[in-house]
């Protein structure tokens, strides 16, 4: 089951380790308690190594979609692993036609 996430993306790293590649995305959210936490909450996703190309223009604070699905993780838990970026929509007034004279 796919699903889709809004963050906000800080960075984006991938690494090779022995021939293996693996990418990961570092997303915060404002603090839900501000009690116990000041500024953004910030984690740590899971991505395929393709995201890391898909956000070649990505500027830390972007807001960004994506494609994301739900892995096991460790004690029967479940997390979202991230599979791609949804592609931005062309602003609606940039197919018009400039004034002819």
């Amino acid at each position: 089951m796919q699903m889709q996430m809004n963050l906000t993306v800080f960075g984006v790293n991938k690494i090779t380790v022995e021939r293996d590649v693996y990418c990961s995305v570092f997303a915060g959210q404002p603090a839900t308690d501000p009690t116990q936490t000041r500024g953004y909450e910030v984690m740590k996703l899971s991505a395929e190594p393709e995201v890391f190309d898909q956000l070649a223009d990505l500027k830390s604070g972007d807001e960004v979609e994506f494609i994301s699905v739900l892995k096991r993780a460790a004690g029967g838990k479940s997390q979202p692993f991230l599979v791609g970026v949804v592609p931005k929509k062309a602003p609606q007034g940039s197919t018009a036609k400039p004034d002819s004279k």
